[in-house]
């Protein structure tokens, strides 16, 4: 499984080179996106993801639990509660079949 996931509204760099932009720059670039790849076993209502790689290192040879029901054309997932910003949020994204 893989999955890449960002912000809406991100800026670009003020230059094309992500490691001499700005340092402001590349914390909020780096802050408002992240990628991982991992192995997936899913269980009854729960998925969860052993990340191989990921933008976000402290993940990497970690479990990622993700909770997940369906509800009509829509999948809902739920992640455990994390750190983000300092404070303890819990996101849900739901994903809608068109057809």
């Amino acid at each position: 499984m893989m999955a890449i996931i960002s912000d809406d509204g991100r800026k670009p760099l003020s230059i094309a080179d992500r490691v001499a932009a700005p340092t402001e720059e590349r914390a909020q670039a780096y802050s408002t996106f992240i990628g991982l790849r991992g192995t997936i076993h899913v269980h009854v209502r729960k998925v969860v993801t052993y990340v191989e790689i990921a933008s976000l290192q402290n993940w990497v040879n970690t479990d990622q639990t993700r909770f997940v029901h369906i509800g009509g054309n829509r999948l809902f997932v739920r992640n455990t509660p994390q750190l983000r910003g300092g404070v303890m949020v819990t996101i849900e994204s739901v994903w809608e079949r068109l057809k």
